[in-house]
């Protein structure tokens, strides 16, 4: 599995973003930046990860699957909305597959275009 550093490398190779054009777009150093590709340094905040997601046109997901970070949105969400943590853990103790977990996100977003399509 490739760690952060080296993901975040070649995704900003990618997109064809120099280290210090992308450090500037996110207002860090290049040192830093750099620091962070090779490994030297953890990965940055989840703020940083966001404004990283962001230049590079990725999920955040994608980013914070390799940190030990979690997004503060989902965080906040999840004390917010007690049931979608019980939904979870259910879906944890459950051990449902990958694909049983596609299904679900298919009903959900199935649920949501329908939520769409009554709004006004």
């Amino acid at each position: 599995m490739k760690t952060f550093g080296d993901t975040l490398r070649e995704l900003r190779v990618a997109q064809e973003l120099g280290l210090r054009e992308m450090a500037g777009k996110i207002r860090i150093s290049p040192a830093y930046l750099s620091r962070i590709e090779r490994g030297k340094e953890p990965p940055p905040s989840p703020e940083v990860i966001k404004a990283l997601a962001a230049v590079l046109a990725v999920d955040p997901d994608i980013l914070f699957r390799l940190s030990s970070a979690t997004d503060p949105e989902i965080t906040d969400f999840l004390r917010a909305r007690p049931e979608v943590m019980r939904l979870l853990r259910l879906i944890l103790e459950a051990g449902l597959s990958d694909e049983d977990i596609q299904r679900v996100t298919a009903f959900v977003r199935q649920i949501c275009d329908q939520h769409e399509s009554s709004s006004p």
